[in-house]
């Protein structure tokens, strides 16, 4: 077969089209830092990377939902302790009004009476402890779990949290189970509150005792309740850590497939220069002289 100039001339330049098209792609993934500038280049890796983005996204959201509810229960947490130091307080002060050598006085009486409703006032507010704009006691009802007067408004339903998958966790108490229910003959916290500020205004012996006996059961349930809220939070502790390390993995693994070894990457470009300046030296031999080399 005879070997025209034209021919020699398509080959040449072929050639130097695919040096510069590999040198153009190494030069791309130095500056970019991925291994894959396009999808067609490895559609294996491609694919893998869209799989492990995915997986990425929602280890994200996993994270995002377990510190969304490690931060719900750390707002119970503190607020469950607060509760317990003011029903503490309220003991104290039961016990002094007990004292009937103390508070012969009604003036002394009605003092320790105004800070057992002080006492009743602070637990209130902290019923209504929000987190972010959502009260943490009133199940998924909108406003504030209790009104002025101690009356609940809020809905015994529950607020779960995706912590890991096929696993989730309730990261709510409601009001009443821990404050407790209002009505019937002991009622809910604010309701032994407000009879023992009354019993020890009135210097009624009996009805302080009464109402102290409940004040241990409040302090009792509170109690309950903070421990549980410790042992969801100790889960969710656990969760967590295993949810941060699957997201790193996943990062480690998506960098493995889509960055590039800056040095090795490095190599391959000096390496495609060379050998792109390689095949312009020997088309400039190689290439038939046209007629402008006769008219220089």
């Amino acid at each position: 077969m005879r070997v025209t100039s034209s021919m020699m001339l398509r080959s040449t330049l072929r050639d130097l089209s695919l040096g510069l098209s590999r040198l153009q792609e190494q030069q791309t993934k130095l500056s970019t830092g991925k291994e894959i500038t396009r999808p067609s280049a490895n559609p294996t890796a491609t694919s893998s990377a869209m799989s492990m983005r995915q997986d990425l996204r929602r280890a994200d959201q996993r994270l995002r939902s377990l510190n969304d509810a490690q931060g719900w229960l750390q707002t119970a947490d503190a607020t469950l302790t607060s509760s317990l130091t003011a029903l503490g307080r309220a003991k104290e002060i039961a016990v002094r009004a007990a004292n009937t050598g103390g508070v012969a006085d009604p003036v002394a009486r009605n003092a320790l009476a105004t800070e057992i409703r002080s006492v009743r006032s602070e637990l209130i507010a902290l019923a209504n402890t929000t987190y972010g704009d959502r009260s943490i006691f009133n199940g998924t009802a909108t406003g504030g779990a209790y009104d002025a007067n101690g009356v609940y408004g809020g809905n015994s339903a529950r607020i779960i949290r995706d912590v890991a998958p096929s696993t989730s966790i309730e990261v709510n108490l409601t009001g009443p189970e821990i404050f407790g229910t209002a009505g019937g003959p002991v009622g809910d916290m604010f309701e032994v509150l407000d009879r023992l500020a009354t019993a020890i205004s009135n210097g009624d012996n009996a009805a302080m005792a009464a109402e102290r006996t409940n004040l241990d059961a409040a302090t009792s349930r509170v109690g309950a309740a903070t421990v549980e809220v410790g042992t969801r939070s100790a889960r969710l502790e656990e969760a967590k850590t295993r949810a941060e390390d699957n997201q790193l993995l996943l990062r480690t693994q998506l960098s493995e497939v889509e960055d590039v070894d800056i040095v090795e990457t490095l190599i391959r470009v000096k390496a495609e220069e060379s050998s792109y300046q390689a095949t312009l030296q020997a088309a400039a031999k190689i290439l038939p002289p046209s007629l402008l080399d006769y008219l220089r």
